[in-house]
């Protein structure tokens, strides 16, 4: 409680040095203003009670004091230390400690490397003359350039996700930052921490994953160079490697199996399927895919660049027992016709889906009624469209069509799907229609009645 009985103004001292309260009243309350000097510099602080601005004045007063005392105390070598460290520092800092804040955050900066070479190089690159523009503001920037240009939205979320980490990690301008430091933080990347264990070590990521780092680091780096974010000599990516990858084994369906997924599948989940195994599409272009470009009359889909992984707008043909299965589309759709526009996949999420699939591709143990094996058709990663890459190669025999056809390079598809099927699998891949699974459709029909019937709760489960 303030003391009524105080004299304004009130001071504080010990020593040499003093702190001054003053009684300010505001807009009718008390308050109290505590001052004192540091230096040439006058300080000041209010406080609405008393007692609060005499704690304060009086550790200011103590912590004065205490550098004083110490002052002192210094030899004469160390004040003459002092007095040249001073004048160096004039028309730079106005004062040691400042200057020496600055020093001490920079040292902390660079890891203990020397602050003049760093300066150095800063200068010779020519890092003064371009825009004072952090990682993140450029990255804005570019992701704002993106979305003008009319870049599919996946590929505006990766390169948020990915440049937005590597932002966070370089809160300062793009100008300073040099390859080294970009190869190290991609040397050292770890996979994040799951939410239930965060106590959890972090696992390294793999190489695939820092090379997909380091294409939109670069991607942000040449756009800064592009606006002159950068010097116009600026290179430093060329130091940071590519890391080196083992070729992913790649995973198909045989004719049987996808005739077994499609038995299985809900009318729903057909289209994702028949258009990823027997046109090639990517999963993320289907999901993005809308019927109004779906062609059943001239057979063929338009992929537009906006929905491309490569920004490339292609046309797929549709093959007969594709069309097969998108003229059945049609009738469990709309009895009448097509419908013009709308999502191809009217799907909330395309993954649960396909794991409630492979769950009822398990068959029921004959020994054990009420338990269920192992799914006789395992889900593999992007399987659909390897499968469609490597039975198509096998049917046309010609890389370059199916490089087109699929989006991909004539390189990429000879390089990994040469002489992986047979000409005849091919023919029976190509020949999977409605009515050549009718008979698996029933049979799985069967057996979910069954079940439904001998273990209802099970079955609802």
């Amino acid at each position: 409680m303030a003391n009524k009985k105080a004299e304004f103004p009130k001071v504080i001292r010990v020593g040499q040095t003093r702190a001054t309260i003053y009684k300010t009243p505001t807009n009718g309350c008390d308050a109290f203003t505590v001052v004192w000097y540091e230096g040439p510099d006058r300080k000041r602080k209010m406080f609405a009670d008393l007692g609060a601005a005499e704690i304060h004045a009086n550790a200011q007063v103590n912590n004065l004091s205490n550098g004083e005392s110490r002052a002192a105390k210094l030899s004469g070598e160390e004040c003459l230390e002092y007095v040249r460290g001073r004048n160096l520092i004039q028309g730079y800092a106005s004062s040691m400690d400042a200057a020496l804040a600055e020093w001490r955050e920079a040292k902390e900066l660079l890891k203990g490397r020397s602050l003049v070479e760093a300066v150095r190089y800063y200068v010779t690159q020519n890092v003064m003359n371009v825009p004072a523009k952090t990682v993140q503001v450029v990255l804005d920037e570019m992701i704002k350039a993106k979305r003008a240009e009319g870049c599919s939205e996946r590929y505006i979320q990766d390169l948020e996700s990915r440049c937005g980490k590597f932002a966070r990690e370089f809160p300062r301008e793009i100008a300073t930052i040099r390859g080294y430091e970009i190869k190290s933080w991609l040397q050292e990347l770890t996979r994040e921490t799951s939410k239930k264990d965060l106590r959890a070590p972090r696992k390294p990521v793999t190489n695939r994953t820092r090379n997909n780092f380091r294409l939109c680091i670069q991607t942000l780096f040449a756009y800064a160079k592009a606006q002159e974010y950068l010097p116009a000599d600026w290179n430093d990516m060329d130091s940071v490697p590519l890391w080196k990858v083992k070729d992913e084994e790649v995973e198909i369906f045989t004719p049987d199996e996808m005739s077994i997924l499609l038995a299985n599948a809900p009318a729903n989940l057909v289209p994702f399927l028949t258009i990823g195994a027997f046109a090639g599409l990517r999963s993320a272009e289907i999901e993005r895919l809308d019927w109004s470009k779906v062609d059943l009359e001239n057979v063929y889909i338009t992929v537009d660049a906006s929905i491309a992984k490569t920004n490339s707008r292609r046309l797929v043909p549709i093959v007969p027992n594709l069309k097969a299965w998108l003229e059945s589309c049609r009738t469990s759709a709309s009895p009448d016709k097509h419908p013009r526009s709308g999502p191809v996949l009217e799907l909330a999420n395309v993954v649960n889906a396909v794991k409630r699939l492979t769950s009822a591709t398990r068959p029921v143990d004959p020994e054990n009624p009420e338990r269920r094996l192992a799914p006789r058709v395992p889900w593999r990663h992007n399987a659909l469209r390897h499968s469609f890459c490597s039975y198509r190669l096998a049917d046309v025999k010609s890389a370059a069509q199916v490089a087109l056809e699929a989006g991909n390079s004539p390189q990429m598809i000879f390089q990994h799907y040469r002489e992986l099927v047979t000409e005849k699998a091919a023919k029976l891949w190509f020949a999977i229609t409605p009515e050549s699974i009718k008979a698996e459709r029933e049979k799985a029909e069967a057996e979910r009645q069954a079940r439904i019937v001998a273990f209802p709760a099970k079955a609802a489960a």
